[in-house]
């Protein structure tokens, strides 16, 4: 079980643990104290963001429950491909957060409360390569490092895209006073 200091999380346990490709091999358990400064964080949603040596993001929901005591609250980080598909420094951050208002929407709006804790970062081991190993361009790592290859070579252009799209009612569309040449409105009937 890792346990927070504060808002440090020791990760000297799974500074070796995972390998390219695992897939929920892993589980590690997180406890952090349930009040921090006046926040309950029993009421928060938490958050694990892992970030690649390349730059390529993933992250997960973390379930959690109280303590037998009530003094800690419990994650719980069920380790997914996500996090182990690119080998080399895998660089975490576990988010709290929570909002205040009832009427509050996480698609667009900010949360109330954002609680940050810091964590070591962690290495992927790569997959051993024999000496006589033939490469086979049909394989799951081959395909998956021509996939890394083209995200990591396109991922500005995608953002770009991105960025330029809009998704409205024709409603929303027609109240625009001056609609963007640039962007890309998709219209939809809801």
């Amino acid at each position: 079980m890792l346990k927070a200091i504060g808002k440090f999380i020791d990760t000297l346990p799974l500074a070796h643990l995972l390998s390219l490709e695992e897939a929920q091999s892993d589980t590690v358990a997180i406890e952090v104290d349930r009040f921090y400064d006046v926040y309950d964080l029993h009421n928060f949603q938490f958050i694990m963001r892992a970030v690649t040596a390349s730059g390529a993001e993933t992250q997960t929901e973390l379930p959690q429950e109280l303590s037998a005591d009530g003094n800690y609250v419990h994650l719980t980080w069920n380790i997914s491909s996500l996090f182990t598909t690119e080998a080399g420094t895998l660089f975490l951050d576990l988010v709290a957060y929570c909002y205040d208002g009832t009427g509050a929407n996480p698609e667009t709006d900010p949360p109330d409360q954002i609680i940050r804790y810091q964590l070591p970062p962690v290495e992927i081991r790569d997959i051993p390569k024999g000496v006589s190993e033939a490469t086979d361009e049909d394989s799951y790592t081959a395909f998956w490092t021509q996939v890394r290859t083209l995200l990591n070579t396109h991922t500005q252009q995608i953002e770009a895209l991105q960025n330029r799209i809009a998704v409205m009612t024709q409603e929303e569309y027609d109240e625009l006073e001056n609609p963007d040449p640039n962007v890309i409105y998709i219209l939809t009937e809801e």
